[in-house]
């Protein structure tokens, strides 16, 4: 079982390591509205902003059209390298678990079991 395990986990590594240019986040649309000098409203965009969240506060960069092909790229990317994290998390769980079954002592059938409750001895 160990031997599969760390076969899984090279594997998990090796995908891992092909990946190259990954983000975090969503990219976002935005528009602006104003009023003109005639009082018509106008609409302004498409904006588009690459948003994600580092150590616990929110980032945001707009992005130019030109990259915004290369930006979806690569947030799909990040969501890959993310599900490969996570696959990765639960090899090395399933590991540390294993390592803890091996180290459990076995009771010795000499003893009686903890929830018995001995016999009250006659006088």
């Amino acid at each position: 079982m160990a031997t599969t395990l760390a076969t899984r986990k090279a594997a998990v590594l090796e995908r891992l390591m092909a990946i190259d240019g990954a983000r975090r986040g969503q990219l976002s649309t935005q528009y602006y509205t104003h009023k003109t000098v005639d009082g018509r409203k106008v609409r302004q965009g498409p904006y588009y902003v690459w948003q994600r969240y580092v150590r616990g506060q929110k980032r945001s960069i707009r992005v130019s059209r030109q990259q915004i092909d290369r930006v979806q790229t690569e947030l799909a990317r990040g969501r890959e390298v993310q599900s490969i994290l996570d696959e990765l998390w639960a090899i090395l769980e399933k590991t540390a678990t294993q390592q803890d079954e091996h180290l459990k002592k076995k009771p010795s059938r000499s003893m009686p079991p903890v929830n018995v409750k001995p016999k009250p001895r006659s006088i």
